[in-house]
C-alpha cells in the first residue's frame, strides 16, 4: 500500500503542475491582461471614423489591439510628419496610399523577412502588392485596394443596340459609330469615351497607368540591388523609331479620341469633366474607382448605369491601376513590436472581413477574393482587383502635370510623340531623385 500512495501522490502532484501552468498560458494567450494587449499610434489619410469603427468590431467581445488613430489631409500630411518626427512625437506606424509611401521611405523601416517571409507575404496578398517589397523586407503590410472600373450608361447602349459593355478595346472601337454623336459643324452632343485630353478627365492619369500597364509598360522600375527606383516609361522607344512600339501605340490610341480628323473623334476640351458629363446622360462609359459608386448613385439617382471591368487588349497583360494603401511602421518608434502586433491584426482575414463591409471596397487578400463577391458590383470589383497594380509615384501632382504636359504636347502638336514621352521620362526621374 506504501508504494501505490507514493504512486498516487506523485502523480497528483504532476497533474496539479500541468494543470497550473495550463491556466497561466491561457491566460497569457488570450486573457485579459492589458500588458498582453498590442498597442500603437497610427496616422493615416483614410477617413477615421471607418478606422475606429473597425477597430470597434474587432475588439467587440475582447480587447484584443489598442489603436489610436489620428486622420490626416493628405496635403499636410508630410509637413506634419516632417513636424512630429523633429520634435519626438511622431507616431509609431502610418497608413498611406501607394501613391505616399514613396515620398516617405526614407522615414519608414521594413518588416525583415525574417518576421514576415516574402512568400507567405506574395501568397496573402494581391500581386500589386508586390510594389511594397524592399530589398531587406516588407516596406509596407496592404490593407486596402480601390481599383479603376468602368461605370456605363444602360439607357445610351439600348438605344444603340448594343447588348453588353465591351471587353476589349477593340470592341471598343467597333461600337463607336453606333454611340458617338455630334452636329454637323461637329459638335459633340453623345460622347463615347473621355480620352484623349487630360485637364476635363478626371481620373486621367490613372486611366493612363491602365493603359501603360495592359501594354507592359510599368512607368517604373526598381533596382534589386539598391531599391533604387526609376522611369522606364520610354520603354521600347529606342528600338522602334517608327513609333510603333507599344507605349506609342498606347498614346496614339488615348489622343485618337480627341483628333477631329480621326473617326474615333469623342472627346474635347470645351467639354465638361467627365464625370459630370456621365452623371448628365451625355457619355457613354466613365472610368473611375470603385469607390466611387455611392457617389454616382448619390448625385444622380435617377441615372440608369451599371459597372464593368476596364477593357483589356484581346490577348495582352489584364491590369488596371488600383489605388492601394498599406501600413508602415516608422522608422524612429520604439514601439516596433506593439505597432508589428496591431498591424498583424488589422491586416488578418477576419479583420480585412470587417474592412470591406464598412467600407465597400474589395478586399486586398487573395483568400478572400477566392471566395463569392456579395452582390453584382462587387464581384466586379473583386474581379478588378485580382488584376489591380500601381507604381512608384514620386510625387501625386508632380507626376499629374508630368502626365498632362505629355498628353497636350501630343495633342496640341507642340511635340512629336517620341520626344513628349522622352521630356515625360525626365521630368518622372527627377521626381524620383528628389528626397
Amino acid at each position: 500500500m506504501k508504494n501505490v500512495s507514493t504512486f498516487q501522490l506523485a502523480f497528483l502532484a504532476i497533474f496539479i503542475l500541468i494543470a497550473v501552468v495550463g491556466i497561466a498560458v491561457f491566460a497569457g494567450f488570450g486573457g485579459s491582461s492589458r500588458a498582453a494587449v498590442p498597442k500603437a499610434t497610427i496616422w493615416g489619410t483614410l477617413p477615421g471614423y471607418y478606422i475606429s469603427e473597425m477597430v470597434r468590431n474587432i475588439n467587440i467581445r475582447s480587447t484584443v489591439i489598442d489603436v489610436t488613430y489620428v486622420e490626416k489631409d493628405p496635403e499636410t500630411f508630410q509637413a506634419d510628419f516632417v513636424n512630429a518626427l523633429a520634435e519626438g512625437n511622431g507616431p509609431d506606424a502610418v497608413l498611406l496610399d501607394d501613391d505616399m509611401l514613396y515620398s516617405q521611405k526614407n522615414k519608414l523601416q521594413s518588416i525583415p523577412f525574417t518576421t514576415f517571409a516574402e512568400r507567405d507575404y506574395l501568397n496573402t496578398f494581391i500581386d500589386g502588392a508586390s510594389i511594397f517589397i524592399a530589398r531587406d523586407g516588407i516596406m509596407g503590410v496592404p490593407f486596402s485596394v480601390d481599383p479603376m472600373v468602368m461605370y456605363y450608361n444602360k439607357n445610351i447602349l439600348a438605344r444603340s443596340a448594343i447588348s453588353r459593355p465591351p471587353q476589349t478595346w477593340k470592341e471598343m472601337n467597333q461600337i463607336a459609330p453606333s454611340i458617338i454623336q455630334r452636329t454637323d459643324t461637329s459638335n459633340i452632343t453623345q460622347a463615347l469615351v473621355p480620352f484623349g485630353e487630360y485637364s476635363n478627365v478626371k481620373n486621367a492619369k490613372e486611366i493612363l497607368a491602365s493603359l501603360f500597364f495592359q501594354s507592359g509598360n510599368n512607368i517604373t522600375e526598381k533596382n534589386p540591388q539598391n531599391d533604387e527606383v526609376y522611369s522606364v516609361i520610354d520603354k521600347d522607344l529606342e528600338k522602334s523609331l517608327d513609333e510603333s512600339s507599344p507605349i506609342a501605340s498606347v498614346l496614339d490610341f488615348y489622343t485618337s479620341f480627341a483628333n477631329p480628323s480621326k473617326p474615333l473623334y469623342t472627346w474635347n476640351r470645351s467639354l465638361p469633366n467627365s464625370q459630370d458629363a456621365f452623371l448628365g446622360g451625355n457619355l457613354a462609359f466613365y472610368f473611375g474607382y470603385a469607390s466611387e459608386l455611392q457617389h454616382l448613385q448619390d448625385k444622380n439617382p435617377n441615372l440608369n448605369f451599371d459597372v464593368a471591368q476596364i477593357p483589356q487588349e484581346a490577348g495582352g497583360v489584364p491590369n488596371v491601376y488600383g489605388k492601394m494603401s498599406a501600413f508602415a511602421i516608422v522608422k524612429n518608434t520604439k514601439n516596433f513590436a506593439g505597432a508589428l502586433g496591431v498591424i498583424s491584426k488589422l491586416t488578418d482575414k477576419d479583420s480585412i472581413v470587417i474592412w470591406r463591409d464598412l467600407y465597400n471596397l474589395p478586399p486586398v487578400r487573395r483568400d478572400l477574393l477566392a471566395e463569392p463577391a456579395k452582390d453584382a458590383y462587387m464581384t466586379v470589383f473583386y474581379r478588378s482587383a485580382i488584376q489591380s497594380k500601381s507604381w512608384h509615384d514620386p510625387n501625386p501632382a508632380g507626376s499629374d502635370l508630368v502626365f498632362k504636359d505629355m498628353i497636350e504636347s501630343i495633342t496640341s502638336g507642340k511635340d512629336k510623340l517620341s520626344n513628349a514621352v522622352g521630356d515625360a521620362k525626365l521630368k518622372l526621374d527627377r521626381l524620383l531623385k528628389v528626397k
